[in-house]
């Protein structure tokens, strides 16, 4: 899983889930089930591994990535929230990229074992620290239901009394075998290139050549990731949101990652489930809106 951490038990959750430390008091939810192994970093309620038994690992995750409680970890399914990129220059100056969700310290709220696998439930509540750059009373859950397949949901709770508007994504890094041997199918024919700033409107399935980062608009149905040497396709459902964002930063983008391979790029695609501008998604007081992203592999026939 993520054995170079070398990972302390300081208490049993669950019959097959364990709270661990790391040297520097990192904590850790591992999950150890008779279908499923997931790890999630509470540093970001942070899902950094999940495998279903008898398959490869559906979440890559970088070999080097660097867990300490400054800065996001590379891979796993980081989560983007309150908004999504550069923060608003009406927020201030030297905010976190992506936010601070994913470079804050969550809370176990619920473990529900079953026999078909784990739902763990990990909470961020607003804080001091929230408050100084983002001024707003919210409840933030993430239920991940860990079966046959990954099921992350993204609820956000307006639990103040004036109305805000947030954006974000569920930051999806898909373990591949190799980025020349796959395809995407079903993205929607609508997308704006981040690259070139260009909008663009092509049929047909996406192959990964060379650095992509763009936005499409909502999927009309599932997206289909097809992995010819893993022999298998990874069916993506999401919901609640308005876009997906593709991203592989290539050759010249993984060797400027200090916390990723130099050939990290071939082993990993981002397709991430996204609620972004122009809207972005308002929520009233006492009211909450979710977001999730739905992976199921599947043998090829």
């Amino acid at each position: 899983m993520i054995p170079h951490l070398k990972l302390i038990t300081k208490q049993i959750l669950s019959p097959s889930v364990l709270l661990k430390e790391d040297k520097k008091a990192n904590q850790y939810v591992i999950i150890d089930h008779p279908q499923v192994n997931a790890a999630f970093a509470l540093h970001g309620g942070h899902l950094i591994h999940f495998k279903v038994n008898k398959q490869q690992p559906l979440i890559w995750t970088s070999p080097i990535a660097i867990y300490n409680d400054q800065k996001a970890i590379r891979g796993g399914v980081p989560i983007c929230w309150p908004w999504f990129g550069i923060a608003s220059s009406d927020l201030g100056k030297n905010l976190p990229s992506h936010g601070f969700a994913r470079i804050s310290k969550w809370s176990i709220a619920d473990i529900n074992e079953q026999i078909t696998g784990v739902i763990l439930t990990l909470i961020l509540n607003a804080n001091h620290e929230t408050k100084k750059i983002w001024p707003f009373d919210f409840k933030l859950t993430l239920k991940a239901t860990l079966t046959d397949r990954l099921k992350l949901e993204l609820i956000t709770e307006n639990t103040g009394k004036i109305p805000f508007t947030y954006q974000g994504a569920l930051h999806s890094y898909i373990n591949i075998s190799n980025v020349s041997n796959i395809k995407v199918m079903g993205l929607n024919q609508k997308s704006f290139n981040k690259l070139t700033d260009d909008f663009n409107t092509k049929k047909g399935n996406l192959l990964i050549e060379q650095a992509i980062d763009s936005i499409y608009e909502k999927a009309p149905d599932t997206i289909i990731l097809k992995d010819l040497d893993f022999k298998r396709n990874i069916n993506i459902n999401n919901t609640g949101n308005n876009a997906e964002v593709v991203w592989n930063p290539w050759i010249d983008g993984a060797q400027e990652c200090v916390d990723m391979h130099d050939d990290g790029y071939q082993t990993m695609i981002c397709i991430e489930s996204a609620v972004l501008a122009p809207r972005g998604q308002l929520v009233e007081p006492s009211s909450r809106h979710i977001f999730s992203t739905k992976l199921l592999g599947t043998s090829l026939t």
